[in-house]
């Protein structure tokens, strides 16, 4: 295959990975809306495991830990989270859900499982396959959630097409 053939069908495939990312997103926004939340609250909502630093959630977010504060904040204003001081540590803030909180967050799951997913259509033999394709197509050693934020920070301004 010449080198412009391969990247025409490199660009191919990086255009039809963005339309599922797409996708995807699009769901995920329509049910934080029905959640009453942005997709940013959304996202920390999921991302929250019992009681974790704002460090540890912002490196979840892929953001800085001011970021994650102003998440947080916001979210505790809503009565979903609840911060407070690490024992033994004033200087480490944690937060974690609030009972309302969980319920919010098992509306969200909800949604999104009962979402029709793009891959709905495809037989779980071609979901693994899709998977294993995918997989075998990124670089050995990618750390995958470090490439995930990296994703999310660029895909707004490459223009694919």
């Amino acid at each position: 295959m010449s080198a412009m053939a391969d990247l025409a069908e490199t660009r191919a495939i990086a255009n039809l990975l963005v339309a599922l990312v797409g996708q995807t997103a699009t769901q995920m926004s329509q049910c934080a809306e029905q959640c009453g939340l942005s997709v940013v609250q959304a996202s920390a909502l999921l991302r929250i495991d019992g009681s974790m630093s704002m460090s540890e959630l912002a490196a979840r977010l892929g953001g800085h830990a001011s970021n994650a504060t102003g998440i947080a904040d916001r979210l505790a204003a809503r009565g979903l989270v609840e911060r407070h001081e690490a024992p033994g540590d004033r200087r480490v803030k944690r937060v974690a859900l609030t009972p309302e909180g969980a319920t919010t967050r098992t509306r969200l799951l909800e949604c999104m499982e009962s979402a029709s997913t793009p891959f709905a259509q495809l037989s779980a033999a071609q979901r693994r396959q899709l998977h294993d394709l995918l997989l075998a197509a990124i670089e050995p050693g990618t750390d995958l959630g470090e490439a995930q934020r990296q994703a999310a920070r660029l895909l707004g301004s490459i223009d694919l097409d």
